[in-house]
């Protein structure tokens, strides 16, 4: 259970001042109640030396020149006045000094044992805590930008955690989407071992089996590997001027034939002016791949798919729609999260859900961005921006 630490708060708010000041405004404070204290102090003393001695009224009218010259040696009465006088004066002198200077310092070091107490809660790995405001300008200032610290050590802390989970979650996931085609392989592996298919045809069905269980296999461990070089940042990218146009138009014909093969429509509308884009062309089409892809299985029966680009003068906006199941507007913000495999009471499909998140790091790659928009029961939209370029002849 978290515990939520509360540093340095103060329910008043405060009209801030610079330490600075505090210590001009602290000194001008002592040097002023000194002199009150002393001139105080002094009238006070002549008041007791006037009343309690014969002709003090009169000493202290004429001076103490006189005294001095003619008293000194056989009275030292006024001497113990002025000793009196001067311990007592610079006793309340330095006892004003000190407990101003006490008040200041308290003020001062106060936040500053909290910025420690803070300190030691981030060595011991507890960021769920407040630094608060503090009186002082300077110091005010040292705790918010303490707090930020805090603040982004905290957002490190919890992406690690979250990245945790999901190396958590993808080993589990991988794990089991890797059981079933591995379980088939190895059945029908003995099958043939054991001579059940006794047939070259059984046995031509058996290895055809086999080998679309590996390419399903095949396809997990490059996702993988995919999402592993994307996070740690090792993936390779090969940037180069494309022209989108001419582009699309080639890749979309080996799609033609995979949509028709299973009964879907498919069309496509370009801009035919040139649009150059700087771009890595195999990652693209990797991207391009997992969406069709996409749009063919969550299509439905005797559905359709469109294509098209539209441009801002800035960048190219490529659209790909289908006419398929949707998705629901609590999960339209999840789908680009990785393992998201959408709602598994309403498709049978499977998947490892790492394909749209490696797309929106490839994608991200180029500078561009990627979103979705779908609507339940109507249909996907999925946008691809990406920043046109002016081509450089060499």
């Amino acid at each position: 259970m978290d515990v939520l630490v509360i540093i340095y708060l103060r329910e008043e708010k405060y009209d801030m001042q610079s330490i600075k000041g505090r210590f001009f405004r602290t000194n001008i404070l002592m040097v002023i109640i000194s002199a009150v204290l002393v001139l105080f102090v002094s009238l006070l003393l002549l008041f007791v030396f006037s009343v309690s001695e014969r002709n003090g009224f009169l000493i202290i009218i004429n001076g103490f020149e006189e005294v001095f010259h003619k008293d000194l040696g056989r009275d030292n009465t006024l001497i113990i006045y002025l000793v009196f006088w001067a311990f007592l004066v610079g006793g309340l002198i330095l006892l004003t000094c000190v407990l101003l200077s006490f008040n200041l310092s308290r003020s001062v070091l106060k936040p500053i044992k909290e910025l420690q107490k803070a300190a030691i809660n981030i060595i011991e790995g507890n960021l769920d805590f407040e630094i608060l405001a503090c009186e002082d300008l300077e110091i005010n200032k040292l705790c918010q930008s303490f707090d930020q610290i805090r603040k982004k050590l905290k957002e490190t802390a919890d992406q690690q955690y979250r990245n945790k989970e999901e190396r958590n979650m993808l080993m589990a996931n991988l794990s089991h989407d890797m059981r079933t085609p591995v379980t088939t392989i190895k059945g029908y592996i003995e099958g043939i071992k054991d001579g059940v298919a006794d047939t070259p045809e059984k046995q031509s069905r058996y290895l055809d089996t086999i080998y679309n269980k590996a390419l399903i296999l095949e396809k997990l461990l490059d996702n993988m590997a995919e999402y592993s070089e994307l996070e740690l940042g090792r993936m390779q990218f090969s940037f180069e001027y494309v022209n989108i146009t001419s582009y699309l138009k080639d890749v979309v014909e080996d799609y033609k034939r995979d949509i028709e093969l299973v009964g879907l429509d498919f069309e496509y509308k370009f801009l035919e002016q040139q649009l150059f884009v700087v771009a890595d062309c195999s990652k693209l089409k990797r991207v391009l791949d997992n969406l069709i892809s996409n749009a063919i299985k969550y299509n439905k029966q005797n559905g359709s798919i469109f294509m098209s680009t539209q441009t801002d003068g800035k960048g190219v906006l490529i659209c790909i729609s289908d006419t398929g199941n949707g998705i629901s507007s609590e999960n339209i913000n999840k789908v680009f999260d990785g393992f998201y495999r959408g709602d598994a009471s309403r498709s049978n499909i499977k998947g490892n859900g790492l394909g749209l998140s490696i797309a929106k790091e490839i994608i991200g790659r180029h500078r561009g961005k990627i979103w979705m928009k779908s609507e339940e029961n109507v249909g996907t939209e999925v946008f691809i921006y990406l920043p046109l370029r002016v081509r450089e002849d060499t």
